[in-house]
């Protein structure tokens, strides 16, 4: 299975999708998550602990941890990029599980908003990832010809780098910023 495969297969079985990476010799101690989650590995390798069973799963493999099942999670000595894809069983992201989710992956959060019909020209974010919840209004992302429009209750991710412009809507706009430095 390949990075487009896997996407496409998660959001036909209800999941969002998110890009992310965790940093060298990253230990998470025994946990469990509130959603169903999917990875599959783009590079650097993961080790997750079920059962006291771990399995190391690198470039190009895909697991699955459901909801409420305990482990842990440890990176190898380049990290870990990866594609996640998660599903709350009850429902739609809350923003404080937008939130709780942020800070444990090591997200600065902060709460913003724009008034209505705003325009940012492109820009990038140089070295620091964005994931964004809308609270209530609009934004629209534009990257090279696709804009996406983001409403209230729905969420995305800018990668580091990525040129993109933002459109604020008509009503304004309220949100969740968690930004995070991948490089440097």
């Amino acid at each position: 299975m390949d990075r487009l495969a896997f996407e496409t297969a998660a959001r036909a079985d209800g999941f969002s999708i998110v890009h992310s990476s965790l940093k060298p010799h990253t230990n998470a101690p025994n946990h469990c998550h509130d959603f169903d989650a999917r990875l599959f590995v783009l590079a650097g390798e993961i080790t997750i602990t079920r059962d006291n069973a771990p399995t190391t799963f690198r470039a190009g493999a895909c697991c699955e941890v459901p909801c409420g099942i305990m482990h842990t999670e440890q990176t190898g000595a380049e990290g870990v990029a990866f594609v996640s894809a998660r599903r709350r069983p009850n429902g739609p992201l809350s923003a404080e599980a937008f939130e709780s989710d942020l800070r444990r992956e090591g997200f600065t959060v902060t709460y913003s908003g724009q008034k209505p019909n705003t325009v940012f020209p492109p820009h990038t974010h140089g070295e620091d990832e964005l994931r964004i919840m809308v609270l209530a209004g609009s934004v629209t992302v534009v990257r090279g010809n696709e804009a996406e429009t983001f409403t209230a209750g729905q969420h995305c991710s800018v990668a580091a780098g990525c040129l993109h412009s933002d459109i604020i809507g008509p009503d304004g706009a309220a949100y969740i910023v968690g930004r995070r430095r991948v490089a440097g």
